[in-house]
């Protein structure tokens, strides 16, 4: 809302009236979107840093920016979905966690106007980049880490750790 950069004057407008007409919560969501980790370890969604290690390859995130809701699977989540494992008898509780971001995406959807684009990605997928866009780096080109749960994305910016220290 404050960078105009790559946006025409009238999109500009759209988004600050919305923010302006919109209340508390749901502006708080425009500026800080909203990210939710779904894992096998937790029955209820954990709020996360928008960071790039939160991407990790065992969980599935959904992010909420007001305008759009995106879930994205990690790379483990997609195999057991191939490997049909929710399916199985025993592993009721990962079925659970697949649906529980579709159900809580469903209740966003039903309370907002104007309705969010509502989107589902994997790793590589062409809509990953609307996730990757809006996350910190947790790592740059300068500081890369051989950290395997971190997605480490490549960019000029300094992470929020070294901008802070």
């Amino acid at each position: 809302f404050l960078q105009t950069f790559n946006a025409s004057p009238d999109e500009t407008v759209y988004y600050r009236s919305l923010l302006l007409k919109e209340n508390v919560a749901n502006s708080l969501v425009m500026i800080q979107p909203a990210l939710l980790q779904y894992t096998t370890e937790s029955e209820t969604p954990i709020p996360v840093l928008l960071d790039s290690s939160s991407m990790k390859s065992d969980v599935i995130l959904l992010l909420d920016t007001f305008f759009y809701i995106l879930i994205w699977h990690g790379e483990n989540i997609i195999q057991w979905k191939e490997q049909g494992y929710h399916e199985l008898e025993g592993y009721e509780g990962l079925k659970d966690m697949f649906e529980a971001p579709r159900e809580d995406a469903k209740v966003i959807k039903q309370d907002r106007f104007p309705t969010p684009r509502y989107y589902i990605s994997k790793p590589g997928d062409s809509h990953e980049r609307k996730i990757k866009a809006r996350i910190n780096p947790a790592s740059g080109q300068n500081t890369a880490t051989d950290d395997d749960n971190a997605n480490n994305i490549f960019t000029e910016d300094v992470s929020l750790k070294i901008f802070m220290s």
